[in-house]
């Protein structure tokens, strides 16, 4: 409307200033129809009626308006122009010309009016399904970015995502100066199990293990599937000591559970309580000064310490020493 609006300043209204410039001639003689003596001799109009080349002049704006009401030539002032007996009887024609375009252009204004209103009221709509779909896809793609992480047995992160965990823990443990921990835990004996009780059964056993892990570690911990029967627990602000007490508290509730599964062996009865255990290597280390971490290193650690926790007889949580 503001572009219309100007157009209509800048090159409508000149446009019709050269016109009266043109037809000039035409206010040479009263208009036959609405001649001076037409109008009340009383009023003031009839005492300041222009004449001739004052009547051009009235219609260019370039003499004041004789009744005093407006400011400016008819095309500036509009209504008030159109209605005015002075004006009407100098050119009556032009008047009610302009007047008809006048009418024609705010009806067309009001229609273009309630068309943008439809429109912003369209877009309003888009918009808000557009927000709604975005915040679905944010959703479908967390959904989707978990379903990557996660091990779906155990519902744990699994190993890909181990690395990614340690770079931003070992990176902040090295800005802060803060102790990080790892624990690499082991199911005992867990293939012999599987061959006898059955996967289905080894699948329960690592469901479990899945619980136990999660029911023993803080919020800001993250455990890992690792392996088949292997898991790691990375424990940031901790120390070698915090994170044994972690695993031997994992070791020794996983050696009270008694899983019951049928068993292949026709020696043995039916259903059968069986008793599992689990070893642990754990490391801990501190960032001194400019000293850096390396993620292999901490790995290579827990695994010789899980390694000779496996070569005493397992069922035993060994602390890493260097």
């Amino acid at each position: 409307m503001n572009k219309l609006f100007e157009q209509l300043r800048e090159e409508v209204i000149p446009l019709l200033h050269k016109v009266l410039s043109d037809v000039s001639p035409v206010f040479s003689e009263p208009s036959p129809d609405h001649s001076v003596d037409d109008i009340d001799s009383r009023s003031p109009a009839t005492q300041l009626l222009p004449v001739k080349r004052e009547q051009e002049q009235l219609l260019t704006g370039d003499v004041p308006c004789p009744m005093g009401t407006s400011k400016g030539s008819p095309f500036e002032n509009g209504q008030d122009c159109c209605n005015c007996a002075v004006l009407e009887s100098s050119c009556p024609a032009l008047i009610q010309e302009i007047g008809n375009h006048l009418h024609t252009m705010s009806q067309v204004l009001g229609e273009q009016n309630l068309q943008l209103a439809k429109h912003r009221e369209y877009i309003s709509v888009l918009q808000r399904e557009l927000s709604a779909l975005s915040a679905e896809l944010r959703a479908k793609e967390k959904e989707i970015h978990d379903m990557m992480i996660t091990d779906k047995l155990t519902t744990l992160y699994n190993r890909q995502h181990l690395v990614t965990v340690l770079e931003d823990e070992i990176a902040r443990c090295q800005r802060y100066n803060r102790p990080i921990a790892l624990i690499m835990i082991d199911i005992d004996r867990f293939k012999a199990f599987n061959e006898t009780y059955g996967h289905q059964s080894g699948d329960h056993m690592l469901t479990f293990a899945g619980s136990l892990i999660k029911d023993n570690t803080r919020k800001f911990d993250r455990a890992f599937r690792y392996g088949g029967e292997e898991f790691v627990i990375v424990l940031p602000e901790s120390d070698l000591t915090m994170a044994y007490i972690v695993a031997e508290r994992i070791r020794k509730d996983f050696g009270k559970k008694s899983f019951q599964r049928a068993v292949k062996n026709s020696g043995e009865s039916a259903d059968a309580n069986l008793s599992c255990t689990i070893s642990a290597g754990i490391t801990a280390t501190f960032a001194y000064g400019t000293q850096a971490i390396h993620i292999e290193a901490l790995i290579s650690q827990t695994e010789s310490a899980l390694r000779e926790a496996k070569e005493k007889g397992g069922n035993i949580c060994i602390r890493y020493e260097q």
